[in-house]
């Protein structure tokens, strides 16, 4: 007999189980855990910091702006008719004209057989910039190198062709070389770009004028550039105070000795490159190419504010601050192997006892479209103003225009009518 009757028992094993519900989080009490506590300070701090990182990500990109192009296809120059002699009733031909016989049905092409030619495409080349770097001698006279570059950030590649600074140029004056062009010119650089665009084939977006200092600066700003010095270089000049005393070899070059590498061209045992100025230009070429591949690390980013002060206090240039960062942006993002140095085919000549280097068209002109076109248009010789030397008869320009011996300095009488002055 059950004392207390039925337990129920079979009552509860009749229901049906309830499956076990998940407790919900408590982001109260998981607020005041003791881990949270530790890592909410933190936390707050590094979104703000993102925040404020994005932020300022935004407003840099929305400041910096690319420059403002010049032009929207090669320049256009004037051609000289050459002289034609008038025909006498003695040497005068007739001409005789062929007359075809052309079928009706030939006459009237079918244009259904007509194949269609796609128009070329003409115009500017999107994102793709010209640019000058002229940097004056010691003394601010002629300019001690000429760069022309072409900067396509859509392709994320910069070009730079290096014309010497001795280049025979169609100017007024005797001594037709384009390192006299902006002294000659009174120190106007949109004269100077006119005349280099007789060059190039047009006139270039952006020009800076540096001096050396500025360079000088620049290299100090990264601290420094290896190097491998590719000779020993001693050289002496009291006139403007020019001190170079460089050992051959790899080495840590401070802005005030990378600046002397690229000034040296011949020692005071009168020995030094073999080629001249080419040689020069060839170690310049090599210095600055190391240099790019140096400062292109990202632990020289927090420079760039540095630098690009240093620019702007120590070169004339017709970009802004904002310019200036954009191209910076995109240099700092391109790889070593996209920027590439180049010099014009030109080759020494003599005129009236003067030294000239005149360029080689054919493959100036290749050298242009490849690295520094920057129009979907191709440019020629129709579009240069460029002169060949012809002996005793002067020199002809690629216009058609003849320039007679005689307007070139002739330097074998200026150095005697110096030595005359200086003996008195």
């Amino acid at each position: 007999m059950k004392l207390f009757g039925d337990t129920g028992k079979h009552l509860h094993e009749n229901q049906e189980r309830k499956p076990k519900q998940p407790r919900s989080l408590d982001l109260g009490a998981l607020s005041h855990a003791p881990i949270w506590k530790k890592l909410r300070v933190p936390a707050i701090v590094l979104g703000c910091i993102i925040l404020l990182v994005l932020l300022v990500v935004l407003i840099y990109s929305i400041w910096e702006k690319p420059p403002e192009t010049r032009q929207d296809k090669p320049n256009v120059q004037p051609t000289v008719a050459p002289a034609v002699t008038e025909p006498t009733k003695e040497t005068a031909k007739p001409v005789v004209v062929p007359v075809e016989t052309v079928s009706p049905a030939a006459a009237t092409p079918d244009p259904t057989t007509q194949p269609t030619e796609t128009p070329a495409k003409t115009g500017r080349k999107d994102n793709c910039y010209t640019f000058v770097i002229l940097v004056y001698d010691q003394i601010y006279a002629n300019t001690d190198a000429i760069m022309v570059g072409r900067f396509d950030t859509d392709a994320g590649t910069l070009d730079m062709v290096n014309i010497p600074r001795d280049t025979l140029v169609n100017v007024e004056w005797g001594v037709k070389r384009l390192n006299t062009v902006l002294p000659s010119e009174e120190n106007n650089i949109d004269r100077f770009l006119e005349h280099l665009g007789n060059i190039v084939g047009f006139t270039a977006d952006c020009y800076i004028v540096a001096n050396l200092k500025a360079l000088e600066k620049l290299v100090d700003c990264f601290h420094g550039v290896y190097y491998n010095v590719p000779r020993d270089m001693d050289y002496d000049d009291p006139m403007q105070d020019l001190h170079i005393h460089i050992q051959k070899g790899y080495q840590l070059l401070d802005g005030e000795n990378a600046v002397k590498v690229m000034r040296y061209r011949m020692g005071n045992d009168n020995s030094g490159y073999l080629n001249g100025d080419l040689g020069r230009i060839a170690t310049q070429q090599d210095l600055l190419m190391t240099m790019a591949a140096q400062f292109l690390k990202l632990g020289n980013i927090p420079n760039l504010d540095d630098a690009i002060k240093i620019l702007q206090d120590n070169m004339k240039t017709n970009l802004d601050a904002s310019n200036i960062a954009y191209f910076a942006r995109e240099f700092l993002a391109m790889d070593k192997e996209n920027i590439t140095f180049h010099t014009a085919p030109e080759r020494l000549i003599s005129v009236r006892g003067g030294s000239y280097m005149e360029i080689e068209i054919d493959e100036w002109v290749e050298i242009v479209n490849e690295y520094l076109n920057p129009f979907y248009q191709e440019i020629t010789a129709d579009n240069l103003n460029i002169l060949q030397y012809m002996g005793a008869e002067g020199a002809v320009s690629t216009t058609g225009e003849v320039i007679p011996l005689s307007s070139f300095l002739d330097y074998n009488q200026y150095v005697r009518d110096m030595e005359r002055k200086n003996s008195n």
